[in-house]
């Protein structure tokens, strides 16, 4: 937020023109192993638990990498969405057990969903963004959800050296 203002700070003094991209839940092929994406997929294919907070009840929504770089590089090449926010991530709300269980399947894998205690410091509930300036600009569907995860599986065996 302190850096969005500052930039409509500049824009007003300065004429700076700037494009905000707020960045929601990005995953792909060389992801760090600290998202939720790239725990599960890991653990899937090694036949391992996943393991959810809570119920799994709360939801996100996940944007494939390639989505996200056209539209950023697009923005960038076309000059467009000067001196404003565009959210870039899809609005296809998934809860985080049924994440866990559409890896299960893509992976074929054998894993168990245990379930943890809810984080102390809570969780939200849900994060969705407006990506309506998103699509105008991407111009083309964005990449389903399971399409994206099988992307990322094939990539990891690929990068492990994991067989079928």
């Amino acid at each position: 937020n302190v850096g969005e203002s500052y930039l409509r700070a500049y824009h007003k003094e300065y004429n700076l023109d700037y494009t905000i991209f707020r960045l929601f839940n990005t995953y792909g092929d060389g992801q760090s192993q600290d998202f939720v994406m790239s725990r599960f997929v890991k653990a899937a294919l090694a036949n391992e638990p996943l393991y959810v907070y809570g119920e799994g009840d709360q939801t996100r929504t996940f944007c494939h990498i390639s989505d996200n770089v056209d539209t950023c590089v697009k923005v960038f090449r076309e000059n467009l969405q000067h001196n404003d926010v565009i959210n870039i991530g899809t609005n296809d709300e998934i809860q985080i057990v049924d994440l866990a269980k559409m890896v299960i399947s893509i992976t074929r894998s054998d894993s168990k969903i245990i379930h943890l205690p809810p984080l102390e410091e809570g969780d939200m509930k849900r994060r969705c963004p407006d990506n309506s300036k998103m699509k105008t600009v991407l111009g083309r569907d964005m990449m389903p959800l399971h399409e994206g995860i099988q992307l990322v599986v094939e990539a990891y065996k690929k990068s492990t050296h994991v067989r079928d």
